[in-house]
């Protein structure tokens, strides 16, 4: 079974994720960016799933994942605003794909099994 981590400061979006995807997948949520870093460098992960508002510090967190393990899928998702023009651009260097919010979960989990590495 593929292991996925995922990241959300919304609880209720890792509790719906992890509670949507248990049957298929080793699902791992946290809320907390700290904690994402540590157990993402630690552990083996497919694939890793941020949902979360563009940040210098999410960026620093993509690209130092990409020069660490090539090979993980990783997925962003947030709220697309014109404000987010230049994060976007310079993101998808480091992504699979990115989702923007709203987004129909049931699409996603469909597309999920060709990201997954």
């Amino acid at each position: 079974m593929k292991n996925i981590l995922v990241y959300s400061t919304d609880s209720n979006i890792c509790l719906s994720l992890l509670m949507y995807w248990q049957n298929d997948y080793n699902v791992t949520t946290t809320t907390s960016l700290e904690v994402m870093r540590i157990v993402a460098f630690q552990l083996d992960y497919d694939m890793i799933i941020m949902d979360t508002d563009p940040s210098v510090e999410v960026e620093n967190f993509c690209r130092d994942l990409r020069e660490k393990n090539a090979q993980v899928s990783l997925i962003l998702s947030f709220v697309y605003q014109n404000s987010s023009k230049d994060f976007d651009n310079k993101i998808r260097q480091y992504t699979k794909t990115i989702f923007y919010k709203p987004f129909d979960l049931t699409e996603v989990t469909k597309h999920l099994s060709s990201l997954i590495v």
